[in-house]
């Protein structure tokens, strides 16, 4: 994509994902075939934002946690990525893409779509979520419990070991719909801290 060029996006030929490298930390968007393609005519898909981060794959190999083992950071499924109340840092607009019929609608339309969702809404999106206090402030407010491991193993891969203890008083604070091996996960991060 030649309009993405001047923000250093470059798209992979394995698969239809853009990608940027931002020192440790790797900006994705990737785009999901629809289960509703058939045969080799792909004409939907669902773009997605991933942050992964390089040392946080080596900490989670040298510590066994299988749970996440490419290192993403944070990740956006489904349209609510697409928000820009939560993403957009001026409240800029966002345009839904979600399984987007490439068939049935303009391809020029399209890519200016995406192109603007990205610089919009993705790129402050890509920012907030390469710095430690964008990712738990983020997690903080969209309520997602299910993400406390990594925030505690952040705490040690981003040197912040200080918010530790504030990020297991949020999650004990309310924890309504939490996977049932979360506790497990969470226990085990308690045991191998590495800043005690």
């Amino acid at each position: 994509m030649p309009e993405l060029q001047p923000l250093s996006f470059e798209l992979l030929k394995t698969g239809p994902v853009l990608r940027k490298k931002e020192g440790n930390f790797e900006w994705r968007v990737e785009f999901l075939a629809s289960s509703w393609n058939r045969g080799n005519e792909v004409c939907c898909y669902n773009p997605y934002f991933m942050v992964t981060n390089s040392d946080y794959k080596q900490f989670l190999k040298k510590h066994g946690y299988k749970n996440n083992s490419d290192g993403i950071v944070g990740t956006t499924n489904g349209c609510q990525h697409w928000d820009s109340r939560l993403f957009s840092e001026n409240g800029g607009k966002a345009y839904f893409l979600e399984d987007f019929d490439l068939a049935k609608h303009d391809n020029y339309k399209l890519v200016t779509n995406l192109v603007a969702n990205i610089k919009e809404i993705g790129i402050p999106y890509f920012k907030m979520m390469s710095n430690f206090d964008g990712i738990v402030n983020f997690y903080f407010k969209t309520e997602q419990r299910k993400d406390v491991p990594t925030m505690l193993d952040l705490c040690s891969v981003l040197y912040r070991p200080e918010q530790f203890e504030k990020i297991l008083q949020w999650y004990d604070k309310d924890k309504i719909n939490v996977p049932a091996n979360l506790d497990e996960q969470i226990e085990m991060r308690r045991k191998n801290r590495t800043d005690n």
